[in-house]
């Protein structure tokens, strides 16, 4: 072989070995480019500046947004009581025991019964009660002799059979014993009878078992909710024996922040609700307000009548309060607008066409349709309020943190 030859030679294998280098880097670099992350594809929402969302043209959530102003509004606010519980209307409630001491010997009403007013509930037999209305009689029976014998002192007067001093004498017996029997009279009131039967003891003979019992009746139409009485039983007039209620009317205690003081007033409507009739809403009218404020609590009490006319409502019921104030007028935003997003109260704010600001506000009292601004927003802001959930999605969704590199 020549020398040109083996240059030839050589100079070829150099071709072939340097194109093939060229091809493996070339594919090698093809593949880092495949290998390589790829840039984000485009988001419903444009990067604006910090904290303000900006929608794309065209976006869907567009069609579906409304808004409305911040302006001042006359609205009723509404507050919630802390607390609240259904009682016994006071005027309506009544623990009834004996006057007198003595044994039972009949009882007529039965827990839960409904009476009227002047309904028997149980007869007691006194001896201190029969002694009362024997000296009722006796001095029904002294008045009538000192009637007759001053008519006849007065006959004989005229006649001239006797002096002034005798008639005059004859009258004041008479004059004392009108006095005994009204004196007589009033106890037997005081221990409970009435006029019916006081009269009744005019009769020229009564038996000793019907003078020495007295009965137990009901002050007012109502229901008796409790009966402490059981026949043979001595009792004295500390011993509560009936306690009769009428429910018809009852009354709600509620219990109010002290802030909330100077927003309550007599005449005022509240809501009413237990837990046994979900669904159902009492109205009452507040007919007190406490005139001071709970140490351990912090509130201020309000009562109200409640009518409970089909007896659903019962003492002791736990209630959740509402009370609607009068109209004040205040800056506010409808209910609509308010977003809550994790411990923060947002509204979205408008800030452009397609522009939205997430603005933390503090609200203060409340109504069904709007809420009171306190902080966050100013007069003739305009705010999203149909659409504001789905601008707290996109919210949400930017301030997710992203995952690094594996």
């Amino acid at each position: 072989m020549n020398s040109s030859f083996i240059t030839s030679a050589l100079w070829f294998s150099f071709r072939i070995v340097w194109s093939l280098s060229v091809a493996v880097v070339s594919l090698s670099c093809q593949s880092k480019q495949d290998d390589a992350p790829k840039p984000p594809a485009e988001t419903t929402t444009v990067p604006a500046e910090h904290g303000v969302i900006e929608l794309p043209e065209g976006s869907p959530a567009l069609a579906q947004l409304q808004t409305d102003r911040v302006v001042i509004r006359p609205i009723r606010m509404t507050l919630k009581a802390q607390a609240g519980k259904i009682l016994a209307n006071d005027n309506r409630l009544a623990h009834l025991s004996a006057r007198v001491p003595g044994r039972i010997v009949a009882v007529f009403a039965n827990l839960g019964d409904r009476v009227k007013e002047g309904d028997q509930l149980l007869l007691l037999d006194s001896p201190a009660y029969g002694e009362a209305q024997l000296e009722y009689r006796k001095a029904r029976t002294m008045l009538s002799v000192t009637e007759k014998s001053l008519e006849r002192a007065t006959a004989l007067l005229d006649r001239g059979a006797i002096g002034v001093g005798e008639q005059q004498r004859r009258n004041a017996d008479y004059e004392n014993a009108r006095a005994d029997l009204h004196e007589a009279e009033e106890k037997l009131h005081l221990l409970g009878m009435t006029e019916r039967e006081i009269q009744r003891l005019a009769a020229q003979a009564l038996p000793h078992a019907e003078v020495a019992r007295v009965s137990l009746r009901a002050p007012f139409a109502g229901e008796v909710i409790e009966r402490n009485a059981t026949i043979g039983e001595v009792s004295d007039p500390n011993k509560t024996l009936f306690t009769v209620a009428d429910l018809s009317t009852l009354r709600v205690r509620a219990d109010f922040p002290e802030q909330q003081a100077g927003r309550l007033k007599t005449g005022l409507t509240i809501d009413v609700r237990v837990s046994a009739y979900p669904d159902t809403t009492f109205r009452g009218t507040i007919t007190y307000v406490g005139a001071v404020i709970d140490p351990a609590t912090r509130t201020v009490m309000a009562r109200a009548d409640v009518s409970n006319p089909d007896g659903r409502l019962r003492p002791e019921m736990f209630a959740e309060v509402l009370l609607v104030t009068d109209e004040q007028s205040v800056l506010s935003v409808p209910r609509s607008a308010i977003q809550q997003v994790g411990s923060r109260t947002v509204v979205f704010a408008v800030r452009g066409p397609r522009r939205f600001e997430p603005c933390e506000v503090t609200f203060g009292q409340t109504s069904p349709e709007y809420v009171q601004v306190i902080t966050g927003l100013a007069a003739g802001d305009e705010v999203v309020t149909q659409g504001s959930y789905a601008l707290k999605s996109e919210l949400l969704r930017e301030e997710m943190p992203t995952g690094g590199p594996l």
